[in-house]
């Protein structure tokens, strides 16, 4: 036997025994995959922009522009009065968003009670927004009594600093949670569960927050937010939205968030499956 036949085998060796190693490795990955967190982050939203104003006589919250796959959208901003009596029953209110002297959307909302506090609808838009789109953004507010004016002033709106929040444990997420000093808008929940909606039809999100700075987690500690609850199938299918307003004092950005998760086998399960996602800010960059 020559020294090249020698070479051949030792090659062959070589070969042999890096596939080995080779199929234990993906062997090893395949069979220890359910242990690592489980991720899917997709992101769904193209923009996220939320206003927010103020004068003497209303504070507007939460005017947003969205962009969602193809679906463009504005507006489900809160308007809260400031003053008795500057909405009463039957005022009819003219809410006109002003971009430009071309740009102009409007909405008209009759008022049900004495000091209403009025959300807007939210619209479909043919137009994508840009966030120079928005920079001079205004709202005017027009209240009609009795065939008389009674209220016409517009409010300058400014673009909010956001922050998109996530979680994710081995079995399932939440992507996609937007989120300013006072306002939250739901995020997407997800599993890799393929039968979770038939196993569980129904669930609950619930939204917490806490004041509390604390390395570990008492939910005895948080307050609810926003209630979600639901087919699990829509959740699933990202058809279960909400927003919240804070209202209290301090910032949203300075208080821990959390999502308590229930899921629920019937309607009225007493014995449901509950567990918790803590929330964090995914910083710029990542």
């Amino acid at each position: 036997m020559g020294v090249g036949d020698d070479m051949n085998n030792e090659v062959k060796k070589q070969l042999t025994l890096s596939l080995i190693l080779l199929a234990l490795l993906i062997a090893t990955l395949f069979f220890w995959y359910p242990n690592f967190m489980f991720h899917t982050y997709v992101e769904r939203l193209d923009y996220q922009y939320c206003l927010r104003g103020e004068n003497d006589e209303f504070v507007v919250d939460g005017y947003q522009f969205y962009q969602d796959g193809q679906t463009q959208g504005y507006g489900h901003a809160r308007i809260t009065p400031l003053k008795s009596q500057v909405f009463k029953k039957n005022d009819e209110v003219t809410l006109t968003l002003i971009l430009s002297q071309e740009h102009q959307l409007s909405q008209k909302i009759k008022i049900q009670n004495d000091d209403q506090v009025v959300t807007l609808d939210e619209q479909e838009s043919e137009d994508a927004f840009l966030e120079e789109d928005i920079q001079n953004a205004k709202l005017q507010i027009s209240v009609n009594r009795q065939n008389k004016t009674t209220y016409d002033q517009t409010i300058e709106l400014k673009n909010q600093d956001m922050l998109t929040y996530t979680s994710a444990n081995k079995d399932y997420t939440l992507t996609n949670v937007y989120v300013t000093e006072n306002w939250l808008k739901t995020g997407v929940f997800s599993s890799k569960d393929q039968d979770l909606a038939k196993e569980y039809p129904y669930m609950i999100i619930n939204y917490m927050y806490s004041h509390e700075q604390n390395h570990e987690e008492n939910i005895n500690d948080y307050e609810r937010f926003v209630y979600l609850k639901g087919k699990t199938e829509d959740f699933l299918n990202d058809q279960m939205e909400e927003i919240g307003y804070y209202d209290g004092q301090g910032s949203l950005f300075d208080m821990q968030l959390c999502c308590v998760i229930t899921l629920m086998k019937s309607e009225d399960d007493l014995h449901p499956y509950t567990f918790t996602l803590p929330l964090s800010p995914i910083q710029k960059g990542e």
